[in-house]
């Protein structure tokens, strides 16, 4: 969900995807739902793990762990993209981006460094929001998973 989130918003309005999200401008509404898809996972994961193990503490580490996995996921995706793809060049938004910082048109050099430390500081900053997203949203997930594993359990009895 991450990697569709990702490439659909930095790869979708250039070359690369055939200038998608000009042709069909609804589309950039998937990578809205694929940022919530990534929420939604991480929210069952401890759901799951709470229901299934009926512990609370080792509920929410499922919830960190998976936010750790997915912030990985956004930083190997981020680089990728990064990288190998000089189309972001062309990209509009991008150059109007540092053109608004910059006050002025920028030079290709300028504009390759900018791109690859967004894509850097982008890939950094999810490696602590993935955590917290798992923690926060997977938390959620753990209080209706140990609710449900206790109904369960006294159902059983």
């Amino acid at each position: 969900m991450r990697m569709g989130e990702i490439l659909l918003g930095n790869l979708g309005g250039s070359s690369v995807f055939g200038n998608l999200l000009d042709v069909h401008p609804r589309v950039y509404a998937i990578g809205s739902w694929c940022a919530l898809g990534a929420a939604g996972l991480a929210d069952m994961a401890g759901l799951v793990a709470a229901y299934r193990t009926g512990r609370i503490p080792v509920a929410l580490r499922v919830g960190v762990w998976s936010g750790l996995l997915s912030g990985a996921i956004v930083f190997v995706t981020l680089m990728s993209v990064g990288i190998p793809f000089r189309a972001l060049m062309k990209d509009p938004s991008n150059i109007h981006e540092l053109a608004r910082a910059a006050h002025r048109s920028p030079t290709e050099a300028e504009l390759s460094n900018f791109l690859y430390r967004d894509a850097l500081a982008g890939a950094l900053n999810h490696r602590w929001i993935g955590p917290h997203l798992g923690l926060t949203v997977g938390g959620i997930g753990v209080v209706f998973g140990k609710w449900q594993h206790d109904e369960e359990c006294a159902r059983r009895l």
